[in-house]
C-alpha cells in the first residue's frame, strides 16, 4: 500500500468516496446529491490550495491504481486557551475505505499519518466526530469522548 497527502488531481475520486461515506452513513441528501458534489468539489479545490484542508490517500502500489481509502484534516486556528495555547486545531473528517478494502489497517496507516502531521507542525487540538464503526479504531489511536459540545442548526 502507498499512503500519501492527496494532490489537487485527486479530488474528484475524493469526492466521489465523500459521497460514498454520506451514503453509508445513511445521510438522506435527496434532491441536494448533485449539488452537495459540486460543492464538495469547489471547497476541495480552495481549501487544499490556500493549505487550509490536507487529505491523505492509500493507493494499492504506486500511483494510478484508484484510492482505496482516504482521510482530511481541515487546519484553523483560534484565539489561546487553556489546554491549546498555540490556538491551532485540525478537525479529522472524511475518513473512508472502500467497502472490499476494509479489515487491512488502511484507516490506522492513514490515522497514523494524520496524527504525526499534526504532531509535527504543533496542533493544540485534533478533534473529530466518530462513527460507531470507526469509534474503536479513535480510541485505540489515544482519542478520547468529551461531551462539552452544542450545535444550532440554521432555521
Amino acid at each position: 500500500m502507498n499512503i500519501r497527502q492527496a494532490t489537487l488531481a485527486d479530488i474528484p475520486e475524493l469526492v466521489t468516496l465523500r459521497m460514498a461515506l454520506f451514503a453509508e452513513l445513511g445521510e438522506a441528501l435527496g434532491d441536494q446529491g448533485e449539488a452537495l458534489h459540486q460543492a464538495s468539489v469547489d471547497y476541495f479545490s480552495r481549501a487544499m490550495a490556500e493549505g487550509r484542508l490536507i487529505s491523505w490517500v492509500a493507493e494499492e502500489g504506486e500511483a494510478g491504481g484508484g484510492l482505496l481509502a482516504v482521510g482530511s484534516l481541515a487546519l484553523f486556528e483560534r484565539p489561546p486557551y487553556p489546554g491549546n495555547l498555540p490556538g491551532r486545531e485540525a478537525y479529522l473528517l472524511n475518513m473512508y475505505t472502500r467497502p472490499s478494502w476494509r479489515r487491512r489497517g488502511l484507516a490506522r496507516q492513514l490515522l497514523a499519518a494524520m496524527t504525526r502531521y499534526a504532531d509535527l507542525a504543533k496542533f493544540g487540538k485534533l478533534w473529530l466526530h466518530a462513527s460507531e464503526a470507526g469509534r474503536p479504531l479513535y480510541e485505540q489511536a489515544g482519542f478520547v469522548g468529551h461531551s462539552g459540545y452544542l450545535e444550532r442548526q440554521p432555521d
